[in-house]
Formats: structure tokens, sequence, C-alpha cells
């Protein structure tokens, strides 16, 4: 199943935007449990967008590739996008993580982490919010 609605996605037989069939749909259609449905729909990493008691979405597997890690800096990809790129930082500060934070960047208790919230002004780019830690590693989320 996963990879019969990665093929549709990808040849853009289910275009960005379009719903994908149903939870019940598939079932009946793949002959498996909503819970084997539901991981399979998890595993679609970056081509799905899911919603509790809604379908479903194709996202645009076309959009852009920002690199977390390595050198590549925003201003080099901008420079490869045509149109105006802004980036409008609203929160930018050094806070202590709640547990869920900590636990997923596995600090120590007292460590602090860079807190950023910012808005990348390339349409159709939606908001981005972060965590840094001292060591300057980028965790998105």
């Amino acid at each position: 199943m996963y990879h019969d609605l990665l093929a549709l996605i990808e040849n853009n037989k289910i275009k960005a935007g379009e719903k994908l069939p149903s939870e019940f749909d598939l079932q009946n259609k793949y002959q498996a449990s909503r819970d084997t449905i539901r991981k399979a729909l998890l595993s679609q990493n970056g081509y799905i967008q899911k919603s509790q008691g809604k379908s479903s979405i194709v996202l645009d597997i076309n959009r852009f590739n920002f690199p977390v890690s390595g050198l590549t800096s925003f201003k080099e990809i901008a420079s490869d996008i045509k149109g105006k790129v802004e980036t409008i930082v609203h929160t930018c500060e050094c806070i202590e993580p709640n547990e869920e934070i900590k636990k997923l960047l596995m600090l120590k208790s007292g460590t602090k982490v860079w807190y950023i919230e910012r808005v990348l002004d390339i349409l159709p780019m939606p908001k981005g919010r972060g965590f840094l830690d001292t060591n300057d590693t980028c965790l998105l989320k």
C-alpha cells in the first residue's frame, strides 16, 4: 500500500492539495487493519499531512530542500529561488526547555537552548519553529 500511494503521489496521479482515499476505503482496498493503514500513512514522511478526524492531504513534493546540517546557508539557498525572500524573526531567546524538549534533545537538567520562531517569506513556505542547543545543533520541530 505504501509503495502504491507513493507511486501515485510521485507520478502526480494524486496532486498536491488533493485528499488521499479515506482510511475506510484503503482498508477495503488492501484488506488491512485500520492500524496498518494508519502506520502506512504516517510512514509517508514529507508526502502527506494527516489531521485528526480529517482526510490526509498530499503535500507538494517539489518543495524547497532546506538542509539542516552542513555548511549551506539560507542565503545560498535563497539565491537559487526566484522572487523575494525574507526571514522575519519573531522570537529568539535562550530558554530552559520543558521536559519534552529536554528528552527530545537528550539534555541534562539546567541546560539552556535557543528558541527561535521565524517566518520565511517564500510563498507558500509555512511558519517554522526550531530549537538550537548551546552547541548550535539545530533540531527543527
